[in-house]
């Protein structure tokens, strides 16, 4: 059977004035993510934040494989910090929400793919912090991490790290990626390794440090815009989905 794989959603206000229903919120998940998940042979379940964190471990207790997708801010205070000014907008009832997702599919072994925020979250799930934004706390020299261009199009390059989990996946050590994000892994957590990071030093990519124990991988780029553009990027949901495979295939035989 396929695997099944939970696709974490954002919360968008609905500013469409229609007289039949009021102005509210609505739960968005990308496409991309799901034909992703699709397209590597997954069964993709959209998870809405609005589920709250009380139900994040009946959730995950059906999952085979967690994918955290990109999005708002996390908000500092999961790690010990104060908001600085340039910090964007946060939903602390989805950080809430997915944390307890990423606590339960960690506890449990599941395998957990983290695109961006999620990435993000992952390092901060497992004590590390980030740099709430790059141009102000890293200065000059940096690259833009925020291009205009659209997210199928590449905007710098990363160096993958030789021996990395990442690196047997794109089978190269150089990918070309977009890039949309203002934040970034500052000090990393403890448990998890640098996969990749980008010209200007900025990590680029995270994994577990014993990948034969658990499969978490996360990338600050948005691979799931970019399946057209290489098969290196169609190939981590493929290794995602490969590895909830082997989970569900534990699972029924334990």
């Amino acid at each position: 059977m396929a695997p099944v794989i939970g696709v974490t959603a954002t919360l968008k206000e609905d500013t469409e004035r229609v007289a039949e229903r009021p102005l509210g919120r609505f739960v968005r998940a990308d496409a991309d993510y799901v034909e992703g998940v699709v397209e590597a042979g997954g069964v993709p379940v959209v998870l809405a934040p609005v589920a709250g964190p009380g139900a994040a471990e009946t959730l995950v207790s059906g999952l085979d494989g967690l994918l955290l997708s990109g999005g708002s801010d996390l908000e500092p205070s999961h790690y010990g910090e104060e908001a600085l000014p340039e910090l964007g907008v946060t939903l602390p009832e989805r950080d809430e929400f997915e944390i307890a997702l990423a606590r339960g599919a960690l506890r449990r072994g599941i395998p957990i793919f983290g695109i961006c925020r999620g990435m993000q979250l992952l390092n901060v799930v497992l004590g590390g912090t980030l740099y709430q934004d790059i141009p102000s706390q890293l200065g000059r020299g940096v690259l833009g991490h925020r291009q205009r261009t659209p997210k199928w199009q590449p905007a710098h390059e990363v160096e993958v790290l030789p021996g990395s989990l990442l690196g047997g996946i794109v089978g190269r050590g150089v990918v070309k990626v977009n890039s949309y994000h203002h934040q970034a892994v500052k000090e990393l957590a403890p448990g998890l390794v640098v996969g990749a990071r980008s010209p200007d030093g900025v990590i680029e990519a995270i994994e577990s440090r014993e990948p034969g124990e658990r499969w978490v991988l996360g990338i600050q780029w948005h691979a799931e815009a970019m399946r057209a553009a290489g098969p290196e990027h169609r190939a981590l949901f493929e290794a995602h989905v490969s590895a909830a495979r082997r989970y569900a295939g534990r699972r029924a035989a334990a």
